[in-house]
C-alpha cells in the first residue's frame, strides 16, 4: 500500500476513535443521571395504578374456628 491508502486508514481509525470516545461520555452522562436522554429516548411510562399503591392495612382473616373445615374428607369412589 502507499502512504495515501496508510493516510486514509489513520484517518477513518481517528474518526471511529472520536465517535466511540462521544458515545461513551454519553452513555456515561446519561446512566449517572448528569444529562437528560438526547431526543431519541422513549417517554416516561407510567406504573399501573395496582403498582402504584401503597399496602394498605385491610384486616385480613386470620386461620382460626371461622375458616377451618368441619366436614371430615371423604375419598372419591369410581377409582
Amino acid at each position: 500500500m502507499g502512504k495515501g491508502a496508510t493516510v486514509f486508514f489513520n484517518v477513518v481509525s481517528a474518526i471511529f476513535l472520536v465517535l466511540t470516545l462521544l458515545v461513551l461520555i454519553i452513555v456515561l452522562s446519561v446512566a449517572g443521571g448528569t444529562m437528560d436522554a438526547p431526543f431519541l429516548a422513549p417517554e416516561d411510562t407510567q406504573p399501573p395504578p395496582t403498582l402504584a399503591q401503597p399496602p394498605t392495612l385491610t384486616p385480613s382473616p386470620l386461620p382460626g374456628a371461622a375458616l377451618t373445615a368441619t366436614a371430615a374428607a371423604t375419598a372419591e369412589s369410581g377409582q
